[in-house]
C-alpha cells in the first residue's frame, strides 16, 4: 500500500521581528508630536534695524521670562526693514492678538536716567506685551521705543490740547502736588493744525483724583518772577528741567466736579499763574458778518459775553466792495472753556455747544467801548426779538447770525442828548443872563451913591461898643450882687433865728438870688442876639 503523501500548509505568522521597526515608528511618531508641540509657532517681526539681535541666541522675553528665541533674520522684499522670524513657546502663541506688541531692548539714556545696562553683558533681548486676545496675526510691527504703557498697566489716559509741544516728550513726567502720577505717551498735531494732541497715562489710583473741573499746566523749565515780596523761582524737578513735565490740581474746592473719564479732553496752560488767572490760548474761529462801516473797531478788540471777555477780533476783511449785504466780515477767536469749563475742547462739541445757544437768539453786535476814543468791540447777548438765524459751520470756522445796527444803543443815547442839547435856546439864555446881570450891577451903583454900606457899618460899630461897655455894666453887677449876698449871709449869722427881722432877711436874701439868675439870663440872651439892642428882638426868636 502506498503512503499518503503528505500535506504542506504555509501558516502566516507575524514574526516578533517585526515588532522593532513598528515600535521605532511609534516611538517617532511620538517624538514628531513632541517636537511639534515644543517647537511652537513661528511669527515675524519687522524692525527697522536687527542692530545686536542674533540668532538662536536672541531672546523673546514676557516679564523676564523666556517665551521665544529669534530663529533667522532676513531683509524685507524693498531692503528697507529687517524680518526678524522668532519661534514663540505653543502656550504663550495662543495668547497672541491684534493688540501684542513687541519692541528691543537696548541701553537708553533718557531723561528718567539710564536704563537697561544690562544688555551690555548678555545682549539685547525681544519683550513682548500680549495684550487684549482678540483676532490671529503672524506678522507684526516692531516698536522703535518701548511704549510707556503696557496692557497690564492699572490707570486711565487723557488727552491735552495745547498751543505748543515745548520741551514736552513722551516719557515727560505728570506731576501732583509734586508727585509723580503719570507720564506722557504720545502727541500729535491735531487734525485742524492749531493745536497739538497730548496724550498722558495717570497711573491708578491717582486716575480717581482727576476731574472734569482740574487744571494742567506746564512745568517745563523754571520760572523767575520778580515782585513786591522779591524775586520768586519755581521749578518741579530736574527731570522737567531737563526734559519737560507738566502738573495738575483740583478747581477750588467749592465747585462740585465728578471724575473725569477716560479720553477726557483737558487744555494744558502755559504756567500756574496763567490757571489762576484765567488765560486761555486755546482759540476756535468764527465769523460776523455786517453791513454798515466798521470804523473804530480794531485787530484785538475784546469780544464779550455778559460783560465776560470770552475771545477777540483777528481779522477784518471786505469780501466784495459790490453794494451787497453784509460784505464785511469780522473774524474772532473764541476761547470755549469761558463759555463752558466743563465743555469737550474738540471743534465737534463746541460747535453744537454755539450752535445750541444761536438757537436760544445768541446774537452778535458791534457796541461802543468808549466814546471819547470811538473804539469798538463785539458783544454777544441773546437777543428778545431775534429774527431767524442760523448757525453755518465750515471747514475752518462757523458763521454766527448778527444784529446789523449802524448804531448801538450807548451811541444812539448820545446822539440823543446832543440833539436835545442842540435845541436848548442858548443864545436866549445868554441875554437874559446879561439883563440880570446889568440889574444887579445898578443895585450895587445905587448902594456905594447913598453910602448905605458905611452907614450900616457905622451901626453895627455902635451896637459893638454899646455890648463892650454892657460888658462893664455887667461885670459890675454881678460885682453888687455878690457882695450884696455875703452881707446878707452875715447879717443871718448875727440874728435870732426865730426873730422878725430874720425872716425878712431871708426873703430879702432870696429876692437877690432870683434877681442875679434872672440878670444872668438877660446877659446870656443879649450876647446871643446882640442887634436886639437896635432891631429888637424878633418873634420866632423869644
Amino acid at each position: 500500500m502506498k503512503a499518503a503523501s503528505p500535506v504542506i500548509r504555509r501558516v502566516r505568522k507575524l514574526s516578533p521581528v517585526w515588532g522593532i521597526p513598528l515600535l521605532a515608528f511609534v516611538i517617532a511618531v511620538w517624538l514628531g508630536v513632541r517636537a511639534w508641540q515644543e517647537k511652537g509657532k513661528e511669527i515675524v517681526i519687522v524692525f527697522d534695524s536687527a542692530t545686536g539681535i542674533e540668532v538662536n541666541e536672541t531672546e523673546v522675553r514676557l516679564k523676564d521670562v523666556t517665551v521665544g528665541i529669534v530663529t533667522k533674520v532676513r531683509l524685507s522684499d524693498n531692503l528697507s526693514k529687517a524680518n526678524v522670524f522668532v519661534t514663540l513657546d505653543r502656550h504663550v502663541s495662543a495668547h497672541l492678538g491684534e493688540d501684542t506688541r513687541f519692541w528691543l531692548v537696548t541701553p537708553r539714556i533718557s531723561v528718567a536716567g539710564v536704563s537697561n545696562l544690562g544688555t551690555l553683558i548678555s545682549g539685547v533681548y525681544i519683550v513682548m506685551d500680549p495684550g487684549n486676545k482678540s483676532g490671529t496675526r503672524t506678522a507684526f510691527e516692531g516698536l522703535a521705543e518701548p511704549p510707556p504703557v503696557q496692557s497690564d498697566d492699572k490707570g486711565t489716559q487723557y488727552i491735552l490740547k495745547a498751543e505748543r509741544l515745548g520741551s514736552l516728550d513722551i516719557g515727560s513726567p505728570v506731576y501732583n502736588r509734586q508727585v509723580k502720577v503719570g507720564e506722557v505717551i504720545n502727541y500729535h498735531l491735531a487734525d485742524d493744525g492749531n493745536s497739538v494732541d497730548i496724550r498722558v497715562f495717570i497711573q491708578s489710583p491717582h486716575d480717581q483724583k482727576v476731574y472734569t473741573r482740574s487744571r494742567f499746566w506746564n512745568v517745563s523749565g523754571f520760572n523767575v518772577s520778580v515782585g513786591s515780596e522779591g524775586i520768586k523761582t519755581q521749578i518741579a524737578s530736574l527731570a522737567s528741567l531737563i526734559g519737560g513735565g507738566m502738573a495738575f490740581d483740583n478747581a477750588g474746592s467749592y465747585e462740585v466736579s465728578k471724575q473725569a473719564p477716560s479720553d477726557h479732553t483737558f487744555y494744558l496752560f502755559d504756567d500756574r499763574d496763567s490757571v489762576l488767572e484765567g488765560r486761555f490760548n486755546l482759540k476756535y474761529f468764527y465769523v460776523l458778518k455786517f453791513s454798515h462801516s466798521v470804523r473804530g473797531l480794531k485787530v484785538g478788540a475784546p469780544v464779550e459775553f455778559r460783560g465776560i471777555k470770552v475771545g477777540e477780533v483777528v481779522d477784518i476783511e471786505v469780501d466784495t466792495v459790490d453794494n451787497i449785504g453784509k460784505n464785511l466780515h469780522v473774524f474772532i477767536a473764541m476761547e470755549p472753556q469761558r463759555l463752558d469749563p466743563e465743555l469737550e475742547l474738540t471743534r465737534e462739541p463746541v460747535d453744537a455747544f454755539i450752535r445750541n445757544m444761536v438757537q436760544q437768539g445768541l446774537r452778535g453786535e458791534m457796541k461802543t467801548d468808549s466814546l471819547l476814543t470811538g473804539n469798538l468791540y463785539i458783544e454777544l447777548y441773546y437777543a428778545e426779538d431775534h429774527s431767524p438765524g442760523e448757525f453755518i459751520a465750515a471747514e475752518n470756522y462757523a458763521e454766527i447770525p448778527t444784529v446789523d445796527k449802524p448804531l448801538d444803543n450807548l451811541t444812539r443815547q448820545f446822539t440823543d442828548v446832543a440833539e436835545k442839547i442842540n435845541a436848548v435856546p442858548i443864545d436866549d439864555i445868554g441875554k437874559d443872563l446879561s439883563n440880570v446881570l446889568a440889574n444887579i450891577n445898578k443895585i450895587v451903583t445905587v448902594w456905594e451913591e447913598q453910602n448905605t454900606a458905611a452907614r450900616v457899618h457905622g451901626a453895627f460899630a455902635n451896637v459893638e461898643k454899646a455890648t463892650a461897655e454892657l460888658d462893664d455894666t455887667v461885670a459890675e453887677a454881678k460885682t453888687t450882687l455878690a457882695q450884696l449876698t455875703v452881707t446878707l449871709k452875715s447879717i443871718d449869722h448875727t440874728v435870732a433865728p426865730d426873730s422878725q427881722l430874720h425872716f425878712e432877711i431871708i426873703e430879702m436874701l432870696d429876692a437877690v438870688t432870683e434877681a442875679s439868675d434872672s440878670f444872668d439870663r438877660f446877659v446870656e440872651e443879649l450876647y446871643r442876639y446882640p442887634s436886639s439892642l437896635v432891631f429888637g428882638l424878633k418873634k420866632d426868636e423869644k
